[in-house]
């Protein structure tokens, strides 16, 4: 009983997140931001079929297939962009090297991560090695069900029927 309410809860909760980092997804015009968004809004979505998988679940597919489609938009429209300007900006000397060569890795890990084989992305991971860029490796955040362990049917009974005893007896109700 408590499990299916914390659940409810819990994919009430996810979904929510998932709307409002779709909403600042749309509403952000840095590439990064829109990325990170893109990529929280997806695993939120995935977390929550995963939690309740009979709620519309073609709807959730349908969801997820346009984020993805969403993503390698924003990928190919503005993170490519991106990238070249920061590596521009570098190589004229404009900007802080180190700062701009740091976003410039973040960018390059999303964009290796989900085009490994475009020729752009290749052209711009060799350009930002040549300036010197050590590229973090592609860190994808941690799904629900690896963090989240369903307790056994009837847990949550009996854990409050047992605080509900010790607290009668603490009371003085019932014998020690």
């Amino acid at each position: 009983m408590f499990r299916r309410w914390a659940e409810g809860r819990m994919y009430r909760k996810t979904v929510q997140l998932a709307v409002s980092e779709l909403r600042h997804a749309a509403r952000t015009p840095d590439p990064l931001e829109k990325i990170r968004s893109l990529e929280v809004a997806e695993q939120k979505l995935k977390d929550a079929l995963w939690l309740c998988p009979e709620r519309s679940k073609e709807q959730f597919e349908e969801g997820l297939a346009e984020l993805q489609r969403g993503r390698q938009r924003a990928l190919r429209e503005q993170a490519l962009p991106a990238v070249a300007q920061l590596l521009e900006r570098v190589e004229e000397g404009r900007a802080d090297g180190e700062g701009m060569l740091e976003l410039a890795g973040e960018l390059l890990s999303f964009l290796n991560h989900y085009l490994p084989d475009d020729r752009e992305t290749e052209a711009l991971d060799a350009r930002f090695r040549q300036l010197g860029g050590k590229q973090r490796p592609y860190r994808a955040s941690a799904p629900l069900s690896e963090i989240y362990h369903r307790p056994e049917g009837g847990v949550g009974c009996a854990t409050m029927l047992v605080c509900l005893v010790v607290g009668l007896v603490l009371l003085g109700f019932l014998p020690k």
